[in-house]
């Protein structure tokens, strides 16, 4: 092959072994959900988006791969109770909350793969109420714990509605029953004897002097000392105390 045919054939060689960039627009999205130490099973998963809806029950540790579109996407994971239509959960009024643990990110799934860790978090606050009192002291008498957060959105935050939970302390003196997320230090507790209400206490006040933080990522558990003498009511942890007079108790 002469030189002169060598020089007309390179460019065109050249040319042909370039690629072009494959446009991959149109092409779907590996969404990687990792859900490693759930806390509970099963979970439910919602993946909601432009042309995608994705409802799916979850039983164990695993890591699952979805084809989803190239498109903004809300993630949700609940473990412990049922989403409603609009994702959140809700208390039934005269129940204790459910015992919640969620997971909620908005995610861009623009990419070819994208890995999203799935870490759920506690949502609820099991609270123990531990009366103790002078000899002769004790049941029957009723605790009412009174809200005004009925539930969780569908990103955790708190959902406004009524909240009312009774319950009777065991032999023991303990009443334990599990709250919400709340959005503020409203909650109140009365105590009820032959359904009437003689003392209202502002528990929710307790709670935050006593440090409760309903803003954590995962809510902690809360147990209360209540010691009623004949003058005076004493609520405290083992850290805080704080003594209120009374005129009227059982």
């Amino acid at each position: 092959m002469s030189s002169d045919l060598l020089r007309l054939l390179l460019p065109v060689a050249l040319l042909a072994s370039c690629s072009v960039k494959e446009d991959r627009s149109a092409c779907p999205c590996a969404l990687v959900l990792d859900f490693s130490a759930l806390p509970v099973t099963p979970v439910m998963l919602s993946v909601e988006g432009e042309a995608c809806s994705i409802l799916q029950v979850v039983h164990s540790d695993t890591l699952m791969t979805l084809s989803v579109p190239r498109s903004d996407l809300s993630v949700s994971v609940t473990g412990g109770a049922l989403p409603d239509g609009t994702g959140g959960v809700q208390v039934p009024y005269g129940e204790e909350a459910a015992p919640l643990y969620l997971f909620h990110a908005s995610v861009s799934s623009e990419a070819d793969q994208v890995v999203l860790p799935v870490h759920l978090r506690k949502q609820f606050c099991q609270l123990s109420l531990v009366f103790s009192g002078p000899p002769g002291y004790g049941p029957p008498f009723e605790v009412e714990v009174e809200g005004f957060v009925g539930g969780w959105l569908r990103d955790g935050s708190p959902s406004e509605g009524p909240f009312s939970h009774r319950l009777l302390p065991g032999k023991d003196g303990t009443a334990t029953l599990r709250l919400p997320r709340q959005q503020d230090d409203s909650l109140l507790m009365h105590i009820v004897f032959s359904d009437q209400v003689v003392r209202t206490f502002a528990l929710g006040n307790y709670m935050a002097a006593a440090g409760y933080d309903w803003s954590a990522p995962d809510l902690a558990d809360l147990t209360l000392h209540v010691d009623v003498s004949v003058t005076s009511v004493t609520i405290s942890t083992d850290e805080w105390s704080q003594t209120e007079e009374i005129e009227l108790f059982i």
